[in-house]
């Protein structure tokens, strides 16, 4: 009841004034968590990877569906400016710090969104694929996961899935960042390469190791679609990363 009471309260509130209280928050949090400058700022300059090694390479699918032009671009977009960028030991990735605000001033352009399981369109939308996609390769590359967003609804069909289901992220300006720890005492860094209609994010390494495996277990049922994801390091430890449950219901449109 009082989590219903909240959410009505919020929807009352402008959306540019719950968007700097989000901010607010957020800010203030990092600072007294010590995480402030841990956080990988955008470079002036990507970083050198000659003699880096691929470690984990994952390649998927753009589909051309309503205001696909838009997404293309916002991909291209949004790589440029994760291309290369390293990530040293301790130091925390952060999709929103590195990928920018996604407004029109930062040059991205309108493209196919969800929100609060509502389909349309907006400035830089279709962002989330790309999210999934360094989520899946953080997790094989044993990052830690400090901040991740599932979607409330799974709109695919397995036909026409580009996530696999358990491995997507959302991300919303604000107030759902994707962030991600590099734990281990070698720097790594993404690098990603877009044609018109694929997308190819690898992650790479100054030392060779072995990617973990993630194993993802689903179970439909009348309540939706329940998805655990384990994952097994290379060192042979295993670890539950997530526990999500997907709507299967149509959004509102």
């Amino acid at each position: 009841m009082l989590a219903e009471t909240r959410r009505i309260l919020r929807r009352k509130i402008p959306e540019p004034v719950r968007l700097r209280i989000a901010l607010s928050r957020r800010y203030l949090a990092d600072r007294l968590a010590g995480r402030s400058p841990l956080i990988v700022g955008r470079p002036e300059r990507p970083s050198d990877l000659a003699g880096w090694v691929k470690v984990v390479s994952i390649a998927q699918v753009i589909r051309q569906a309503e205001l696909w032009e838009g997404k293309h671009h916002n991909l291209r977009l949004a790589t440029q400016r994760l291309n290369a960028v390293t990530i040293d030991p301790g130091r925390i990735f952060s999709f929103w710090a590195l990928v920018g605000r996604p407004d029109a001033i930062n040059g991205y352009q309108v493209g196919r969104s969800i929100r609060a399981d509502v389909l349309g369109a907006d400035v830089g939308g279709g962002l989330c694929q790309l999210s999934g996609l360094i989520y899946e390769l953080g997790l094989r590359a044993e990052m830690e996961v400090v901040e991740r967003h599932p979607h409330s609804l799974d709109l695919y069909t397995e036909a026409t899935r580009f996530t696999p289901l358990g491995l997507d992220a959302t991300v919303v300006w604000g107030h759902k960042d994707l962030r991600l720890r590099n734990r281990y005492r070698r720097p790594v860094a993404f690098l990603f390469e877009l044609s018109f209609d694929q997308i190819v994010g690898a992650v790479l390494s100054r030392q060779p190791f072995q990617p973990a495996k993630l194993e993802i277990a689903r179970t439909d049922g009348q309540g939706g679609r329940f998805v655990q994801v384990a994952r097994t390091r290379s060192g042979g430890a295993s670890e539950i990363i997530s526990s999500d449950t997907y709507r299967v219901s149509a959004p509102k449109t």
